[in-house]
């Protein structure tokens, strides 16, 4: 059994160092997220990556903030409101479930989530299932280095593997880069058929 996040600690993932570490706006531009893409934001924890997606598509197209918890879900709608936004929409999912239709989004964005899932494969196959063909998944994920917080070491998935799961799933052209110390991302192209 993975290490599962605890909602309690849901102040932890907005912070003054979370945001510089991920730079969740400049890191969306560099994962290839643009104007008028549908996102979904898989396990979107408190809209780190969800508000700042909203002002890049400028309302152009529909962001999917995807959670298990209704308390992270109620606080992304707090700040979808408080920041102006009416094209984010919440999602209560499952974990192999995202309640999503086929192909309905141009980019799907996996923050921090990977490792706690049991069943990664079948994780990945139900991001594939929401993306367009020829849209993109970026995993991000926690480097192997000991950083003082995130999961523990044992916890933390090696880039290698994350490649080898959206191989898996059909995904092409998987690319690898940092985003900082402690983050790097994954992104692939979802294929054609």
């Amino acid at each position: 059994m993975t290490h599962k996040y605890d909602v309690s600690n849901r102040n932890k993932l907005d912070n003054a160092e979370r945001r510089r570490l991920l730079a969740p706006h400049e890191t969306l531009g560099k994962l290839g997220y643009k104007k008028g893409d549908a996102m979904a934001d898989i396990g979107c924890g408190t809209g780190l990556f969800t508000i700042p997606a909203a002002a890049i598509s400028g309302e152009e197209a529909k962001i999917y903030a995807i959670d298990v918890s209704e308390e992270m879900l109620a606080e992304v709608e707090k700040r979808a409101e408080n920041a102006g936004f009416h094209n984010i929409m919440t999602v209560k999912s499952d974990e192999y479930d995202f309640k999503l239709d086929n192909e309905v989004v141009d980019f799907v964005l996996i923050c921090a989530v990977l490792h706690e899932i049991d069943n990664q494969k079948r994780f990945i196959l139900e991001a594939q299932r929401v993306c367009r063909p020829g849209g993109t998944v970026s995993v991000i994920e926690f480097n192997e280095i000991e950083t003082g917080f995130g999961p523990p070491l044992s916890d933390r998935l090696p880039r290698n593997q994350v490649i080898e799961l959206l191989n898996g799933a059909g995904f092409i052209n998987a690319s690898e880069k940092d985003i900082s110390e402690a983050f790097y991302a994954v992104t692939a192209k979802k294929q054609y058929t």
